[in-house]
């Protein structure tokens, strides 16, 4: 048996295919568009794991929302605990995110977080209630997203200016899921903040709590820790290096918590017995933070060794070279430097220039030589 396909079937055949080839595309282009999508999402996802700094938060956000949209700019604003609005990142031409400051930028933003949703605004020069503010920035549509609108970190991400078309759902939805992402680390990276901020305080009451057993050492801790810093930036420390070298430069003298005010305040040459006392600020200083288990490390090290010298001649264990752990060499530096050129009850300081003489001559015997002549060499560079 045969069949035959008359005229008008076969167009009709014809009309189907062509149609099913076109959906067929159609659907092709939305799963490579949605594969884009899915992977720029979980490169972000990725990339944002174990990040604790908002700054770096913020950046990524936007970084992805624009490889996967096309618009004139986004930014992010937060809102820190009573405090208010803030354009804390934005990417756009500049002065292009002065809307956002505005008193509109700030209402958009609360609406936002009250909502708990984003939102998309299109044809905003003829909206009923921001036609004339949109037309003064020349923002014709935008989208909004809250970050945390229960969190204490609260925040937007705000899209403007939509290259071509409307905004859609999905891209409000896209946004959402960059929103969600990103929010919940700000969240995290902002209480993290706020702790290590409280952390940091805590040990710098503590440093000034010692310094001022004795006037002459007001402000010591916070010198040598301010140079070993410095020192630290010019060797190229990485960031988690500096926060230890910025511990172990505040607590570096704890132990004269267990020298007698007499001693610290001698007028004059110290006794041998005296001497030996001081002597023991280090071993002091070790024992009293040793039990936390977060400094042990090189930020102990700093604390007992930075009266270390490379000839063997120092305290507490007259340690040679690089038998010296890095930190205590590092702070024997900064410290040396600021005793010389700070006041004593036996002396005054001396200038600047010659505790540099003196740091350059005692480079490989009292000091260690690359840290020594670095100091010098970045001290004199900062004075230029």
């Amino acid at each position: 048996m045969s069949i035959s396909l008359v005229e008008g079937d076969w167009q009709r055949l014809q009309e189907e295919l062509l149609k099913a080839q076109t959906e067929a595309r159609e659907l092709s282009l939305a799963l490579a568009d949605a594969w884009d999508e899915l992977t720029l999402l979980y490169s972000l996802a990725d990339q944002l794991r174990g990040v604790l700094d908002v700054h770096k938060v913020t950046r990524l956000m936007l970084q992805h929302a624009l490889d996967l949209l096309s618009m004139e700019g986004a930014a992010v604003l937060l809102k820190p605990p009573e405090s208010d609005w803030v354009v804390h990142l934005a990417s756009c031409p500049p002065e292009r995110d002065e809307w956002l400051r505005s008193s509109w930028g700030k209402v958009l933003a609360d609406e936002a977080i009250e909502q708990g949703k984003g939102f998309i605004l299109n044809d905003l020069f003829a909206h009923h209630r921001w036609s004339g503010v949109a037309k003064a920035f020349n923002i014709f549509n935008l989208v909004i997203v809250p970050l945390n609108p229960h969190g204490h970190m609260k925040g937007v991400l705000v899209a403007w200016n939509k290259q071509r078309g409307e905004w859609v759902s999905g891209e409000l939805k896209l946004l959402s899921t960059i929103a969600a992402q990103g929010g919940s680390v700000i969240e995290s990276a902002y209480l993290f903040q706020q702790l290590q901020e409280t952390f940091h305080g805590t040990v710098s009451a503590l440093a000034s709590a010692v310094d001022a057993k004795s006037r002459w050492t007001a402000g010591h801790s916070h010198r040598v820790t301010q140079y070993a810093l410095q020192l630290a930036n010019h060797l190229r420390f990485s960031e988690q290096e500096l926060q230890q070298v910025q511990l172990s430069g505040l607590l570096h003298d704890i132990g004269k918590v267990g020298i007698p005010d007499a001693i610290l305040d001698k007028p004059g040459p110290l006794t041998e017995e005296e001497w030996t006392t001081m002597k023991r600020h280090p071993v002091i200083g070790y024992e009293i933070l040793k039990s936390i288990r977060q400094f042990h490390g090189p930020i102990l090290e700093g604390v007992l060794h930075h009266h270390e010298r490379i000839d063997g001649k120092g305290y507490p264990f007259g340690l040679k070279g690089s038998e010296i752990p890095l930190m205590g060499r590092l702070l024997a530096v900064a410290d040396g430097f600021d005793a010389m050129t700070s006041d004593r009850p036996y002396r005054a300081g001396m200038p600047v220039e010659k505790a540099l003489q003196i740091l350059i001559e005692g480079a490989g015997s009292q000091w260690d030589k690359e840290l020594a002549l670095g100091f010098v060499a970045m001290y004199r560079e900062r004075r230029e």
